[in-house]
């Protein structure tokens, strides 16, 4: 073997040295990119999933029913329950009660808070009641489970087939399935006959 031939044996040797570097470099520099890329994904998952403090968990299609000797049923389209699970919070809820002489009296909003140890419901803005054919509007009114009435301060106004009243102040008693506007009430009633003094209108 002349020296040119043992000069091209080295650069041939120095080469498939080279190349089996360059090869082995590149399969390292994968595998730790592959493994730094898991390790990322695996820590920042915690921070994607979890609830933040003080968010606590929201629900779609959220539904409840009452406890007790006169349930009622609660539909929101979506809820947020505090991290305390005592207080949840509603969006465009719906209720159901049944009164105590089996009729049912419906009241929905525009948003409303629920305490899961009370039962109580306060509902806010747009807020609706129908009674039989009597149909009530305010803008704020509050639930109580321990008494089954429902009432509000604020102006509320109530129609009916032949009746609309104005008036502040609203009490709804379930078990009766009454209703009293309280104070400043003005009505006015279409479609009644005249009656002699003394006598009654009929309705």
């Amino acid at each position: 073997m002349n020296h040119r031939e043992i000069e091209r044996w080295y650069r041939l040797k120095n080469v498939k040295n080279a190349s089996q570097f360059l090869v082995v470099f590149f399969v390292v520099l994968l595998i730790a990119g592959f493994a730094v890329s898991r390790w990322a994904r695996e820590r920042s998952e915690p921070f994607e999933t979890r609830n933040m403090p003080g968010s606590g968990i929201r629900i779609e299609k959220f539904s409840y029913s009452s406890p007790g000797a006169q349930p009622w049923e609660l539909e929101a389209a979506e809820a947020s329950i505090s991290e305390s699970l005592a207080r949840v919070s509603l969006s465009r809820p719906r209720v159901v009660y049944r009164g105590g002489k089996g009729g049912e009296i419906h009241l929905s909003a525009a948003s409303g808070t629920l305490d899961k140890k009370s039962s109580d419901v306060t509902f806010k803005g747009e807020v609706e009641i129908r009674l039989r054919d009597l149909t009530f509007r305010t803008d704020h009114i509050s639930y109580s489970n321990e008494k089954h009435e429902a009432q509000t301060d604020s102006a509320i106004s109530l129609e009916g087939t032949d009746v609309r009243v104005a008036g502040r102040g609203l009490k709804v008693f379930l078990e009766k399935e009454e209703a009293v506007i309280e104070n400043d009430v003005d009505a006015r009633i279409y479609n009644v006959k005249w009656v002699d003094s003394g006598g009654r209108i009929p309705m």
